[in-house]
């Protein structure tokens, strides 16, 4: 019978979700280094440990749910064959 082909943009949606959960990933990277800027910047004060403490363990979320999510969404992707498809 006939062979049915994947929509070609389901491929681009789900590179979209990618890129858009990329953009966000960026823009707490971006907050959490001023975190650890303020707290390097301010060492003469009391608590200067707990914005460093902040946005290094935000940064390091987000890096580890940004891995996560792309490594599925791969997965995602090469399983139903949208990188074969035609």
């Amino acid at each position: 019978m006939f062979r049915r082909k994947t929509f070609p943009v389901k491929k681009v949606i789900l590179c979209f979700i990618v890129a858009v959960f990329g953009t966000g990933v960026s823009f707490i990277m971006l907050l959490s280094g001023v975190s650890i800027s303020v707290g390097l910047t301010n060492r003469n004060q009391d608590g200067f440990f707990i914005p460093i403490l902040a946005g290094g363990f935000s940064m390091a979320v987000c890096l580890i749910l940004f891995v996560w999510v792309t490594k599925i969404t791969l997965r995602i992707i090469s399983e139903k064959g949208f990188f074969t498809s035609r």
